[in-house]
Parts: C-alpha cells; sequence; structure tokens
C-alpha cells in the first residue's frame, strides 16, 4: 500500500468555532456550509463527491489543512 501522509505542518487544530467555509477537514473533506444552533455545530461537507451532514459538540477541536 503506498500511502503518503500530510506532513505535521501543513495540519493545525482549531476550535470548531474558528472553523471557516472552505476549510479543508482532515479526514472529512472541504465545507460548504457552517450552521450553528445552541448545542453544536452541523458542518456540510464535500466528501466522496456528495455533501454530508456532520455534527460537531462547540466544545469539539477539529483537524485542518493548514496552508500556514
Amino acid at each position: 500500500m503506498n500511502y503518503v501522509s500530510e506532513p505535521m505542518q501543513a495540519l493545525k487544530a482549531i476550535s470548531i468555532s474558528q472553523l471557516a467555509i472552505g476549510d479543508s477537514l482532515v479526514n472529512l473533506g472541504t465545507v460548504l456550509e457552517i450552521n450553528e444552533n445552541e448545542k453544536y455545530f452541523s458542518l456540510v461537507i464535500e466528501r466522496m463527491e456528495q455533501r454530508q451532514v456532520w455534527n460537531f459538540s462547540k466544545t469539539e477541536e477539529v483537524i485542518i489543512k493548514s496552508d500556514s
């Protein structure tokens, strides 16, 4: 199996509240929409050529691919 992982400097842990449309979540895909309610964030993510909805607690951290 040939697999090249992301370089560690290209990954960044952020609070879910700092996530922005266009960010790319590691192992999930690109964020297309962010909806917030009282208890969680609902993210619409492009994954496997589909739009999928994922819910995250407001206290979670996510890992994004970072250009910096």
